[in-house]
Parts: C-alpha cells; structure tokens; sequence
C-alpha cells in the first residue's frame, strides 16, 4: 500500500513537471512562431474535434467509418461494371451485325 502511494504521488509529480514544461513550450512557439503558430494549433484543434466526432458516431451506431466508404465504393464499382457490360454487348452486336453486312455483300 505505502509502494502504491509513493508511485502515485511521484506520477503525480511528474505530471505536473510535464504540463508546465508543455506549457512553457507553449508560450515559446507562440512568441517565436505567433499567429502561423495559432493556425497550427486550430487546425489540429479542428481535426481532433473531428476525430472525436467521427469515433463517437462509429461506436454510436457501431460501425467503421473507412468500411462504410469501401462498400460504398464496391457498390459504385459495382453499378459501373454492369454498365460497362451492357455497353460492351451493344458493341459486340452492332460489330456482329456490321460482319454480318459486310461479308453478305
């Protein structure tokens, strides 16, 4: 019990060095880096928002994001294959019906 609470409070400790030294390194970058350096932080702030977002959503409705846009994908590659397949009937019968016209005359 006594080991557990020392390592407790020395985690404790360290995490705290950890956060002022994050924020020490904060406040450098902004000073030497200013608004590019702002932009920075908002964009991973936006992605971060979004990965949340997205993780959330995928749990709520237990689904994988990336496997939805696969089938979606599959689907489209799917509806575009038979077209082509129709397409390439229409032409091998019009070349059949061309032979055909060709070699009867």
């Amino acid at each position: 019990m006594i080991l557990n609470v020392d390592l407790s409070t020395r985690l404790q400790a360290q995490y705290a060095r950890l956060r002022t030294w994050i924020s020490e390194l904060d406040e450098r970058l902004s000073l030497r880096y200013g608004d590019r350096y702002d932009k920075i932080k908002q964009q991973l702030n936006g992605a971060n928002n979004w990965y949340k977002k997205t993780k959330s959503e995928a749990e709520r409705t237990n689904t994988i994001p990336l496997e939805q846009r696969q089938e979606k994908a599959l689907g489209e590659f799917g509806k575009t294959g038979a077209a082509t397949a129709r397409k390439e009937g229409v032409v091998k019968q019009r070349l059949k019906e061309l032979w055909h016209t060709i070699t009867n005359t």
